[in-house]
């Protein structure tokens, strides 16, 4: 019975997550202007340093217990806001893969599907890894196992790049042949 209740509230949310992202899809902006400028381009470094074991095991190891939490807690908060700006960004990428389908180059409607299809999952797994950062602000110190979608994220951006590329390549060629 608890896991019907479980498996029907984890389907509801990912049907709402799909309806929203879908939704923000069809704005009226364009989304490759949307994209260059609110775009944020996380530093990935930075994050892997925020969320990793290692150096939060050498951080409780080096200060006080009440100083720990204190910047224990500063770097989720920072660790969260990251994934929100991973999360957006997707979001944002989601937008341009649906408008780089459009073309009849089929290797861009390709690499668009890809597109995606990898900001649909980076977008879950930043929402899903904010959670349990939430738990590890709520109880620092305490190891939870965070999927964090930095390669994922990592490949979003390169497969973006690619898109946003071919698509110059083919407006130059036809601006040529015109």
């Amino acid at each position: 019975m608890i896991t019907t209740i479980i498996l029907g509230c984890t389907i509801m949310v990912l049907v709402v997550l799909l309806w929203r992202l879908v939704w923000r899809t069809h704005s009226a902006v364009d989304p490759l202007k949307a994209w260059q400028i609110q775009g944020h381009r996380v530093n990935v470094d930075a994050f892997r340093l925020l969320v990793d074991r290692g150096e939060m095991i050498y951080l409780r190891n080096s200060v006080p217990q009440i100083e720990f939490r204190r910047l224990q807690r500063k770097r989720i908060a920072l660790a969260i806001r990251s994934l929100r700006m991973i999360a957006s960004d997707a979001g944002l990428l989601m937008r341009v893969a649906t408008l780089a389908r459009s073309t009849e180059d089929s290797e861009t409607a390709n690499a668009a599907d890809r597109l995606f299809f990898l900001s649909f999952w980076v977008t879950i797994y930043a929402r899903v890894s904010a959670a349990y950062l939430l738990l590890e602000w709520a109880f620092p110190g305490r190891i939870f196992r965070v999927r964090v979608p930095v390669d994922r994220y990592k490949r979003l951006l390169q497969s973006s790049d690619w898109i946003l590329a071919r698509r110059r390549q083919v407006a130059v060629r036809t601006r040529v042949a015109a």
